[in-house]
């Protein structure tokens, strides 16, 4: 195989790892979670409260916006100061421009962790 094949392939592959473990580890959380429930059902005929709080309540924490906000925003930043410090085009507009779209969308996390009000997590 030429290498201007493998090159856009592996990228585009990587991309799609990237975007597709989140899910995995979380069915695979689940998986296991559901399976210890199955267990204690069988043992001692009653599911254990705690293992069924596991999997109706995800546990995000308080801070959870406040930190994509942040990590968006630099994101952001760094898209900026490298569309500023090269002459970089995307989609045929400067790079800095592109920045843009994390940033309105850290900024409305930030925007959220301050605004929304939040339960107490356990």
């Amino acid at each position: 195989m030429e290498a201007a094949i493998i090159v856009p392939l592996i990228v585009f592959a990587s991309i799609v790892l990237i975007v597709a473990m989140p899910f995995y580890f979380r069915y695979r959380n689940r998986r296991v979670i559901y399976e210890a429930i199955k267990i204690s059902v069988e043992k001692t005929g009653e599911a254990d409260p705690k293992l069924i709080a596991a999997i109706t309540h995800d546990a995000i924490g308080p801070n959870a916006d406040l930190r994509r906000g942040i990590l968006l925003m630099a994101l952001a930043a760094a898209t900026a100061v490298i569309g500023f410090s090269s002459d970089g085009a995307l989609l045929d507009l400067p790079l800095w421009t592109v920045a843009f779209l994390p940033g309105l969308i850290g900024g409305a996390y930030i925007a959220l962790h301050f605004f929304v009000p939040r339960e107490p997590t356990v």
